[in-house]
């Protein structure tokens, strides 16, 4: 695995682990407070969360709008202020600034090509993940895991609603929502700073881990945090092997895109949505696991020789 470093001057003000955990903790813990505020005024003030739980059609452009400007101004905003704060930049854009949080000026198409494969190649592991939970481990925790499962069904509902597509320029929106934006953010806060910075207080190895588990947190769907930690996992390796955060915003895209996708052509008689245990119990089901594990490993390991290849003819 690669490691990428930057110039001397950038360490004097480079935050410690603790420094960085306490912000880390603070943006996770401030971000749902100020997102229920957000909703609320969306909502008139009235019935505060209403809107979460009840959004009417005609509210459907402005909770949108709600979503993507609450991760711009409470994910990308603080670290590119953050990152001038520590090149000595006024500019939060300059090429410092932005070199500090793995923007390039080029991305290699051909290791994209890879990540992105890579991470479409662990989607039959992540569903099985997922649905094993539902079948073994929520039901054994009784009413706690009864809470879980509930509190995600009433998150997925909420995302179906605004995910509600019916002509193309609203498919484009709706596509900046949960595709772009997130791939922009996230990446910005959680692989560009938050574990660049870890980096400088541990392992390459460590930080991926940790800043895996964060992200996992993050999203507050207790249901969802391995398979969104496996995720995380995945993309900070990506980020840590290529430095370039345009890399790991492809694959984070692609990943929300596909996940949109399958969301606007789903098919409540499908197998998949309506007896995914029939699914997980077939045999064949577990060779297309396997299969995909070894095609995935296959593609990472051409991604890290593809890697040290360009490393070596610079």
């Amino acid at each position: 695995m690669q490691t990428f470093s930057f110039p001397d001057h950038f360490a004097a003000k480079r935050p410690s682990f603790f420094a960085n955990t306490l912000f880390l903790l603070s943006i996770m813990v401030f971000y749902p407070i100020a997102g229920v505020v957000l909703f609320s005024l969306v909502d008139g003030g009235l019935q505060p969360g209403s809107a979460l739980l009840h959004p009417v059609m005609s509210m459907l452009p402005l909770l949108r709008l709600v979503q993507s400007v609450g991760q711009i101004l409470l994910l990308a905003l603080p670290v590119l202020l953050l990152a001038a704060w520590h090149t000595g930049q006024k500019n939060p854009f300059s090429q410092e600034s932005l070199a500090f949080l793995g923007v390039r000026r080029s991305v290699d198409f051909g290791a994209v090509v890879f990540a992105v494969s890579g991470i479409f190649l662990l989607q039959p592991l992540l569903y099985t993940v997922t649905t094993l939970q539902d079948l073994y481990l929520w039901p054994s925790l009784g009413t706690a895991g009864a809470e879980v499962v509930r509190r995600r069904d009433e998150m997925d509902s909420f995302i179906k609603v605004l995910a509600l597509v019916r002509t193309v320029p609203e498919f484009l929106s709706v596509a900046f929502v949960f595709a772009v934006t997130p791939a922009v953010c996230e990446e910005l806060f959680f692989r560009g700073y938050i574990q660049q910075n870890y980096t400088r207080s541990m392992s390459a190895k460590g930080a991926v881990f940790l800043t895996g588990v964060v992200f996992a947190f993050f999203h507050l769907s207790a249901a969802n945090i391995l398979p969104l930690a496996l995720l995380g996992w995945y993309i900070g390796y990506i980020y840590s092997a290529t430095g370039n955060i345009g890399v790991s915003f492809f694959v984070h895209f692609m990943n929300n895109l596909a996940a949109l996708l399958l969301l606007l052509a789903g098919d409540k008689d499908s197998v998949l949505m309506s007896r995914p245990e029939s699914l997980v119990n077939a045999p064949w089901w577990w060779l297309v696991v396997a299969g995909s594990l070894f095609l995935f490993v296959l593609v990472i390991l051409r991604f890290s020789a593809a890697l040290s290849s360009r490393a070596e003819s610079l």
